[in-house]
């Protein structure tokens, strides 16, 4: 079943080391109007260079290939665009983490299991209060293993 709601377009980029969960990511996002995925990437440097280039205006990362290397990237996507919602979609629930990704420059933390969170946040940055997602698309993406 889907919910229906018309927003403006915005421009989407993923990181994410594993490609199930890409995938589910992407066909999440797919479901929301107004919102294009405009790129994704596995690993840290590629998206740093795709970011530069592409200039969404969200970015979703995963900070699990390893939290030195996603704090990194952070930062440099921060810098190289400063006005793209960061948000940091991770199976790590550490608080400490969570503290040093938003003084990193997350705009928000999100675990993985919070997909129709992460739906609601595009949702307001379209300026829009309820978000479109199949109600399939949740146990789906949880199925996903990290591999």
């Amino acid at each position: 079943m889907k919910r229906k709601c018309s927003i403006e377009r915005i421009k989407g980029f993923l990181a994410d080391e594993s490609e199930p969960i890409r995938q589910q990511l992407e066909r999440a996002l797919s479901l929301v109007d107004g919102c294009k995925l405009v790129g994704a990437a596995s690993g840290g440097s590629d998206a740093i260079e795709l970011i530069r280039s592409l200039q969404p205006d969200v970015v979703v990362l995963d900070t699990s290939t390893s939290h030195r290397e996603g704090i990194r990237v952070l930062r440099e996507i921060r810098k190289e665009v400063p006005v793209a919602q960061i948000i940091i979609f991770t199976a790590d629930p550490s608080v400490v983490l969570q503290e040093v990704c938003l003084e990193a420059g997350a705009d928000f933390y999100l675990h993985k299991t919070q997909i129709q969170d992460l739906i609601d946040i595009l949702s307001v940055q379209l300026g829009e209060k309820y978000a479109l997602i199949a109600t399939d698309i949740a146990p789906a993406f949880l199925s996903c293993k990290k591999g």
